[in-house]
C-alpha cells in the first residue's frame, strides 16, 4: 500500500533553506566527505553514486563507496541501476549500515550510465523509474519491519563484510528505523519536460526531488536553468514533498541568490567544493540573507595560502591512511583546488602535479608549511 504522505525523516528537522553537498563521482569520497564536515560542515552530504547490481556482485569494492563516518551525519547513501530487484537488495544494505537516507539517481548523463535506463536514462522509462522508487520504498518498510539479510538470501560473504563496516564504526547492530528516500534528476532526456516529469516522481511520495538545472543532452554545458527549476518547484510545494536545486552555484551569495528567486527548499553544491572544504562554513550567514535578517553579502570563508597546504596535506594523510598510495591520482583533482587563488600557487600546482606519491607530494609541500605566512604568500 502507497504512502499518503512522504515520510520526511530527519529532512523536516534540518533548517531550511539548506545547502548540501552534491554527489560527484570520484570526487566525494569518504575523506572529502570527512574534510568537508571538519572544515565548515553542510546541512547534509550524499555518497557517491555506486552501482545497486555492483553492490551484490562485486560488494567487497563498491562498499568501500559507503563508507563513512559519524560526523558527516546527516549523510546520504546514493544508488543508481535499472533493476528494480537489486535496488530493494541495496536499500537493505543502506539501512544496514545506518544511513541517515537513500537517494536514486536519476540525473547522471555519462553515456555508459544512460546507455542502460541508468540515471537519467530514467526520464525516459518514468514506469521502470516509478516501480524503483517503489521497490526502495518496500526495502526500507521491510527492513524496518526486521526483515534481515538472511532472509532476503544475500551471500554470507557480503553480510561478513556489511558487518565489519558497522563494527568499524562502534555500532553491533543499526537502529530499525525508517529511513527517507529522495530522487535527483534532471530537466529532461534531449528537452524540458520538468512539469510532467516532477508529477510522475511525485506519485511515488519521494521526501525530496533534487533538480540540476539542465536536461541530458546538455550534460554540463550552457547554465543550468533555474527559472524551470522554479517552475517545478510550485509544482512541488503543493505536496509536502521537499524540493532542492542544483547547478551552476560557485559561492554562497549566488546559491543564496538562486534559492530565493526559485522557491526551492534549498540547495546542493558540487564542484566549488573540490579543493575548498570550507565552502560551507558560512552556511547560517545564507540562511539569514534568504530570509531577510541579512543584507550584506554572503562571504566565501577565507583561507591563507599556509591554511591551504595544511589542509592539502591533510586531505593527502587521510587518503593515503584510507586507501594506501594506489589510490593517489585521485587527490590530483582536489589539489588543483586547494593550490590557487592565491601568489605563487601556478607554479606551486604545477609541481605538485608532477608528483607521483604522497611522498613526493610533502617533500614538496611541507617546506611551505614550516614557513611564516607573509612568506607563503
Amino acid at each position: 500500500m502507497q504512502n499518503q504522505t512522504p515520510f520526511l525523516g530527519f529532512w523536516q528537522d534540518l533548517p531550511k533553506p539548506l545547502v548540501g553537498l552534491a554527489p560527484m563521482d570520484g570526487v566525494t569520497d569518504v575523506v572529502c566527505r570527512t574534510l568537508v564536515a571538519r572544515h565548515g560542515k553542510p546541512d547534509v552530504m550524499f555518497t557517491e553514486f555506486t552501482h545497486v547490481e555492483g553492490l551484490i556482485r562485486a560488494s567487497q569494492r563498491l562498499l568501500q563507496d559507503f563508507e563513512y563516518t559519524e560526523m558527516e551525519r546527516p549523510v546520504v547513501a546514493q544508488i543508481y541501476g535499472h533493476k528494480p530487484e537489486f535496488f530493494y537488495l541495496a536499500t537493505h544494505i543502506v539501512c544496514e549500515l545506518g544511513f541517515d537516507g537513500v537517494d536514486i539517481n536519476m540525473g547522471c548523463p555519462a553515456k555508459k550510465v544512460v546507455s542502460k535506463n541508468c540515471g537519467a536514462g530514467l526520464i525516459r522509462v518514468p514506469e521502470l523509474a516509478q516501480e524503483i522508487v517503489r521497490q526502495t520504498r518496500q526495502a526500507i518498510l521491510d527492513w524496518t519491519a526486521g526483515q534481515t539479510l538472511m532472509d532476503i538470501g544475500l551471500p554470507n560473504k557480503l553480510i561478513r563484510l556489511i558487518k565489519e563496516a558497522n563494527a568499524r564504526r562502534g555500532v553491533t547492530a543499526p537502529q530499525r528505523q525508517q529511513i527517507p528516500y529522495s530522487v535527483k534528476t534532471r530537466l529532461g532526456y534531449d528537452s524540458c519536460i520538468i512539469e510532467e516529469w516532477v508529477q510522475t516522481l511525485l506519485e511515488e511520495k519521494p521526501a525530496v526531488i533534487t533538480i540540476h538545472g539542465r536536461t541530458l543532452k546538455q550534460m554540463y554545458k550552457g547554465e543550468a536553468d533555474w527559472e524551470a527549476i522554479a517552475r517545478a518547484a510550485e509544482i512541488i510545494h503543493q505536496t509536502d514533498t521537499l524540493v532542492f536545486g542544483n547547478g551552476d552555484v560557485t559561492t554562497l551569495q549566488g546559491a543564496a541568490e538562486k534559492i530565493i528567486s526559485s522557491g526551492v527548499d534549498g540547495g546542493l553544491l558540487g564542484r566549488v567544493a573540490i579543493g575548498m572544504p570550507w565552502i560551507f562554513e558560512n552556511k547560517t550567514l545564507l540562511r539569514e540573507f534568504v530570509n531577510k535578517a541579512r543584507t550584506e553579502v554572503v562571504p566565501i570563508a577565507e583561507k591563507s595560502p599556509l591554511q591551504r597546504l595544511q589542509i592539502s596535506l591533510e586531505h593527502a594523510d587521510l587518503l593515503q591512511k584510507l586507501r594506501g598510495d594506489r589510490i593517489y591520482p585521485a587527490l590530483k583533482r582536489h589539489l588543483s583546488g586547494y593550490l590557487s587563488g592565491f601568489p605563487g600557487a601556478a607554479v606551486l600546482r604545477r609541481q605538485a602535479m608532477l608528483t607521483q606519491n604522497f611522498e613526493e607530494l610533502r617533500a614538496q609541500l611541507l617546506p611551505f608549511t614550516q614557513l611564516e605566512e607573509h612568506d607563503v604568500a
